[in-house]
């Protein structure tokens, strides 16, 4: 059984959140509801959940406060692992998603919200570590995301953006290839990465290949298109990416 408090100000969208949990996620029993941080504080203190539903916008606060405020892990008591909920806020997800968060986009989907609890309920525990870096892109939040989590077989990885030097496609998997030579496999397709980096001078130059363009040195049109980077390395580039990289480097 799954114990989850749902922090939301509007009673609706709580009363909304409750009915979908009770049709769609059995497993899970809501506990308390608040509409507050200060609301959300007290209930914390009367009960500990394993899971928090919890509105960006809360009011003239923000949901993200109340990560400031959660209580320190204990062996008897786990950091509770929690959902974001918002309309869409460009910039909040974007954090999230550096981090390695679930959210969920109101009006809440039905099957989006099925997906977010069977991954809470595969994860063997929370790396809290994810709300410190969630908690840094925040106050970055009208710049670039300077770290991000990368879920990988020994569980979580943070990574410095700026020492990704490309990324490759593996089937599901995506590994990374970073500036002091060392390598990481994620456990997330390439175009899950794609749609991250790539506002963040990132190119998709290939089907199986993102660049950090920051470590590119030149373009080599001939024997089919490839680029050559700081390394050394070469990754090919494809045809439909091949007048637009003509560009960058004029």
């Amino acid at each position: 059984m799954i114990n989850a408090i749902l922090i939301d100000d509007e009673a609706l969208a709580r009363e909304s959140l409750l009915k979908k949990l009770e049709l769609f996620c059995p497993e899970v029993t809501v506990i308390d509801e608040a509409s507050s941080i200060d609301e959300a504080v007290k209930a914390l203190e009367d009960q500990w959940p394993h899971l928090i539903f919890l509105d960006i916008h809360l009011g003239k606060a923000s949901g993200f406060d109340l990560l400031e405020q959660l209580p320190a892990k204990s062996d008897d008591r786990p950091i509770p692992e929690v959902v974001f909920i918002t309309a869409h806020d460009e910039y909040a997800i974007r954090a999230i998603k550096f981090s390695a968060l679930d959210y969920l986009l109101k009006p809440i989907d039905a099957e989006e919200l099925v997906k977010a609890v069977r991954k809470f309920e595969e994860k063997h525990h929370v790396d809290a570590r994810g709300y410190d870096v969630l908690l840094e892109n925040l106050r970055n939040i009208n710049q670039r995301p300077k770290r991000i989590m990368i879920p990988s077989g020994d569980g979580m990885q943070i990574l410095n953006v700026v020492d990704i030097v490309r990324c490759e496609s593996s089937s599901n998997y995506t590994k990374f290839y970073l500036n002091d030579g060392s390598k990481l496999m994620a456990s997330r397709t390439l175009k899950e990465f794609d749609q991250m980096l790539c506002p963040y001078d990132f190119e998709r130059i290939h089907k199986s290949h993102l660049v950090n363009m920051k470590y590119a040195t030149k373009y080599i049109p001939s024997d089919g298109g490839y680029l050559v980077l700081e390394d050394g390395s070469t990754v090919p580039v494809a045809n439909r990416k091949k007048d637009h990289l003509m560009k960058l480097f004029k």
